[in-house]
């Protein structure tokens, strides 16, 4: 069946959708890990803030599949498309790996991490983008713990080519008992792992035992689900099968899901009770963009920062860990740990732009295709029409 919508439309609104929610990780991190406030009981008021962080991160896989599937085509090559991804997250992983682990090696200590320094194994799985595949914290959360992330990634792009023709050849009428199937099983999947792992040790300093935690959380071929999940909602909006909804539909669901945070099991709190509400806000923003009706998602500002969201992901870590060091890990009252934070998350955004000038805008236009012998064509997306670049760029 032809496509109703055009694959190559622009959707400015997801791109911008992205600040959001690498605006959500950085918050929670600047919150739990900065340690800037000396009231004990702001952290407890923001338990909240690692629900949200799941939240956002699963969002993250959910429209790395949805972009890459809405731009796809027959056009583009495995190879091409491997490129791309490749030159489009290495550098700004290789920086950053590089600034996270002289830091290290200059303070001694990792004053941030929640596990010891990285030997030379566990630096150079994270370098490779392997050490999610690992059940252990000193490998998935060593020296920028965020890459855990992007090793799923690493390995959503490896298979893209592989699953994109099936979803594809998917007719009209398949599409939504997939969608209710892939859902179905991002919603098993704590189940399951709580199966086959163990609880946490009466004491321990987590309420999920380590193997548990990992299952759900960091296990690339569970987290292949939701990238799955993208890209089959990518084309029910395209072959028109996505309902007419208002935003404020799955914007409610999702804050209903918050609201039950507490009586959630701690196995849910990691993605896979918010990813439903997400699946749904995805194609709804999406489908407004198509439409011509756009949102305040898609004004330019926030498209821009939306295409320096990964490199703001990558590089807050290494920026925060650098302040706190400098702070000898002072705490302060409130108003003071507040404005700090504010100052703090700004330096971020501020860094992260000249990460995406400087190094990941330079090195996508250098590398990320071969080189024209002759006059300059307009660039496939990863096997779609032709589209801006930065559109297919859903990394978080």
């Amino acid at each position: 069946m032809a496509d109703v919508l055009p694959r190559g439309d622009r959707l400015p609104s997801l791109t911008g959708l992205r600040f959001l929610l690498a605006g959500v990780v950085l918050a929670g991190h600047v919150l739990t890990l900065g340690r800037f406030f000396e009231d004990q009981g702001v952290y407890e008021a923001a338990d909240a803030s690692s629900m949200a962080s799941a939240a956002a991160v699963s969002s993250f896989f959910l429209l790395s599949g949805f972009v890459l599937a809405w731009n796809a085509s027959p056009a583009d090559t495995v190879l091409r498309f491997w490129r791309r991804r490749l030159v489009k997250i290495f550098p700004n992983h290789a920086v950053t790996w590089t600034l996270m682990l002289g830091l290290l090696m200059v303070t001694g200590t990792a004053a941030l991490l929640p596990v010891p320094d990285p030997g030379l194994g566990e630096a150079v799985r994270n370098l490779l983008l392997v050490h999610a595949w690992v059940p252990d914290m000193a490998d998935f959360s060593s020296v920028n713990p965020v890459t855990w992330s992007i090793s799923c990634e690493a390995f959503f792009y490896l298979l893209f080519p592989l699953l994109i023709r099936p979803v594809h050849a998917l007719p009209a009428r398949l599409l939504w008992p997939v969608i209710a199937l892939v859902a179905g099983l991002v919603v098993t999947m704590p189940m399951v792992a709580m199966a086959v792992t163990d609880e946490a040790a009466p004491g321990s300093w987590s309420p999920l035992s380590t193997e548990r935690w990992w299952l759900i959380y960091f296990f690339p071929p569970v987290r292949l689900l939701e990238f799955i999940l993208g890209m089959v909602l990518a084309r029910a909006v395209q072959l028109d099968r996505w309902p007419t909804l208002r935003l404020r539909w799955p914007l409610l669901a999702l804050a209903g899901v918050f609201a039950a945070r507490p009586q959630l099991p701690e196995e849910y709190v990691w993605g896979a009770a918010t990813c439903l509400p997400v699946a749904a806000l995805i194609p709804v923003v999406a489908t407004r963009d198509v439409q011509g009706r756009g949102s305040w998602l898609g004004r330019r500002g926030l498209v821009v920062l939306g295409e320096a969201s990964f490199a703001l992901y990558m590089v807050h870590f290494p920026v925060l860990y650098a302040i706190r060091v400098q702070l000898d890990q002072r705490t302060f009252d409130t108003v003071t740990a507040t404005a700090l934070s504010l100052v703090v998350s700004a330096l971020c955004v501020a860094v992260s732009l000249l990460l995406w000038r400087g190094v990941e805008m330079p090195m996508m236009r250098r590398f990320a295709r071969p080189r024209a012998r002759s006059a300059p064509t307009a660039h496939p997306a990863p096997g779609g029409q032709t589209a801006p670049m930065p559109q297919e760029d859903p990394a978080p």
